[in-house]
């Protein structure tokens, strides 16, 4: 009996571009149902689907995007929450407090200490700024603010993103790879296939029920996935190679880069046909 999520859901194996394209929608109305589970998933999923369509461009010998770097990637998803998990922590310990506690002023100043505009402002930044404003929270926890720190039962956080910042810092610095095998690329995208299934699984988890509001939330969140299914079953219906799509736009793509194509018209685990 085979009880694998790929035997279990129907869905064909998506090139990249449609892969990211699909989970970003899905991420964004996940955010607005306040799904914070998906979310999170979401953000691990675009992480590594970035990291995949930079390994496919450097395969197909493409000029790489001068920003890629897919270990950076993955740990900039990681010190992207470490630095909301420190917001909401400090946050956390006005509630249920009295208006006039001191503890409004110091969580106040605190915040404003380390994200002077807001998190978004500093998770947005290119990698090397990113790693640059939070060195600079790094040593305000361990001069100025940390007092405040241990005040806060900040520690722990504090600690991780420290660890996380050198984990950047030497992905920031590392030679890349010069050479990418077809075998690489193509475990990467049977990966990303896997964590689009679990996307799949993580949201039909909670909206399961088989009424009409339950069929609104589920639309909600598989409206962009279905989407991306139902256009790659057209190509192969008509026996045409799978495009790809830009994963800003959701437009075709110029280029084949994310192609199921493998060596020599060979096609990887995200050839023809998935489990449609």
């Amino acid at each position: 009996m085979d009880g694998s999520l790929e035997s279990l859901f129907n869905v064909y194996q998506f090139t990249t571009g449609r892969l990211l394209f699909g989970i970003a929608q899905v991420r964004s109305a996940a955010q607005e149902q306040g799904f914070t589970e998906l979310v999170k998933h979401c953000d691990l999923t675009i992480a590594h689907a970035r990291a995949t369509r930079d390994l496919e461009r450097r395969w197909s010998g493409a000029p790489a995007d001068p920003g890629a770097n897919p270990v950076a990637q993955r740990l900039d998803v990681l010190v992207d929450g470490a630095l909301g998990a420190i917001r909401d922590h400090a946050v956390a310990q006005t509630r249920g407090a009295p208006p006039d506690d001191p503890i409004h002023q110091e969580v106040t100043t605190f915040v404003k200490a380390i994200f002077p505009i807001s998190v978004h402002a500093v998770t947005s930044l290119p990698y090397v700024e990113e790693l640059a404003a939070v060195d600079d929270i790094v040593k305000l926890f361990k001069g100025t603010l940390a007092p405040s720190v241990k005040e806060l039962g900040l520690n722990r956080l504090a600690k991780r993103l420290a660890d996380l910042a050198e984990q950047y810092r030497d992905a920031l610095t590392a030679a890349p790879e010069s050479v990418v095998q077809w075998g690489q690329v193509r475990a990467a995208r049977a990966e990303g296939q896997g964590l689009l299934l679990e996307t799949v699984a993580i949201l039909l988890g909670k909206h399961h029920k088989r009424t009409a509001e339950g069929t609104e939330q589920r639309l909600a969140l598989l409206g962009p996935i279905l989407k991306q299914n139902e256009a790659i079953g057209h190509y192969l219906r008509a026996r045409r190679a799978v495009g790809d799509v830009d994963p800003a736009t959701g437009k075709d793509a110029p280029d084949t880069a994310g192609s199921a194509d493998g060596p020599e018209g060979e096609k990887g685990p995200d050839g023809a046909k998935g489990n449609g």
